[in-house]
């Protein structure tokens, strides 16, 4: 994935979110973020190749959010991208 995109997830309502890496071959950070755009957690998320054996592990909020950005893995910590901080969102078309 090029370095300055990622992918938004946009859910209903606050919610403690999860995710996992099935079928997934490069590592992940995932931002979670509540309705007000802060960030309440952030995680690097493991391929699944990389893990064995299985069940897979999920990636669980540490509080609800009502969006989750993947983006590569390292691109958090390069982005100071931690829990407390408040994003914004450009809508692009």
């Amino acid at each position: 994935m090029p370095i300055d995109q990622g992918m938004l997830f946009v859910f209903n309502f606050q919610q403690e979110l999860n995710f996992w890496m099935k079928n997934t071959l490069i590592p992940l950070d995932i931002v979670y973020l509540n309705d007000e755009l802060q960030v309440v957690d952030v995680q690097t998320m493991i391929p699944e190749h990389e893990i064995a054996p299985d069940p897979l592990p999920f990636y669980t909020s540490a509080s609800p959010a009502k969006f989750a950005l993947e983006i590569n893995a390292g691109v958090a910590a390069e982005c100071d991208i931690t829990p407390g901080v408040t994003m914004t969102l450009t809508y692009l078309n």
